[in-house]
């Protein structure tokens, strides 16, 4: 009995949470006022009329444009500007306006979305206007944004994405080499400053005494024989004696004419 009670409760809570839900999402749907046809016309002329005008334009006539807006500080036009200034490269010769699609993008803002043909690619355009209450109590639309989104195909999106990769490796690969080439720079660094402490350190000490010059002893000569005669005239005495002694001869009959040394 207890067991079905619970059941029973359970089953009702899971209805009433149901039933709640439903009355929530049906409130929400009521909330959506649908866009008036009047709005909904003059959000898609426009949208075509702005499309229409910015293909018109050439380089001189955007730039006039461009500095028209600058100097009115509309920004809205500024952005739209240099947005299509970005993108009509890309595009070629406006084709045919293909479709367009008016939705409510806030409460008081609509959204316009012209799908267009081009002689390069396709083109989005979105046109964002916000209604306002004028000074004379009327209402209008004023755009809010402006937007050119070109349709690339798969192959030109994939181009892109590898190109920027390959561009961000670079760089990253780029900063890293430059980076290691100041690191190794420290050594050359350190080496031309100790250099630089070395000379200065040389320059700063005083000047060496210079060394003493030997000078080489003078050669000995020989004295000259200064008495070599008068050792002769001895020596011939001496053996003029001798001889007359041994002979019996007076001296002075003894003559002795050279002697040889040996």
């Amino acid at each position: 009995m207890k067991q079905n009670m619970k059941r029973m409760l359970l089953v009702l809570c899971m209805a009433v949470c149901f039933f709640a839900l439903s009355a929530c999402g049906s409130a929400s749907e009521e909330a959506v006022e649908p866009i008036s046809p009047e709005i909904e016309q003059t959000m898609s002329d426009g949208a075509k009329s702005y499309l229409e005008q910015f293909a018109s334009y050439s380089d001189e006539d955007l730039a006039a444009q461009l500095k028209q807006a600058e100097k009115q500080k509309n920004t809205v036009i500024e952005s739209a500007i240099s947005s299509w200034t970005s993108s009509k490269d890309d595009l070629g010769k406006m084709g045919e306006i293909q479709s367009v699609t008016v939705e409510r993008a806030d409460d008081d803002s609509y959204t316009a979305v012209v799908q267009a043909s081009f002689e390069k690619r396709d083109l989005t355009f979105s046109l964002t206007a916000e209604e306002s209450v004028s000074s004379y109590g009327g209402t209008s639309l004023v755009p809010t944004e402006l937007s050119f989104v070109v349709n690339y195909s798969f192959g030109e999106k994939m181009e892109k994405a590898a190109l920027n990769t390959l561009m961000g490796m670079g760089t990253v690969f780029l900063v890293l080499i430059f980076i290691s080439l100041i690191i190794s720079s420290f050594k050359k660094v350190n080496e031309i400053e100790a250099n630089v402490k070395a000379k200065k350190a040389g320059a700063e000490a005083p000047a060496a005494a210079p060394a003493p010059v030997q000078t080489a002893a003078p050669a000995r000569t020989a004295a000259p024989a200064a008495g070599n005669a008068a050792n002769d005239g001895e020596l011939v005495a001496v053996i003029t004696a001798a001889i007359a002694a041994a002979t019996g001869v007076p001296a002075d009959s003894v003559n002795i004419r050279s002697i040889t040394r040996k």
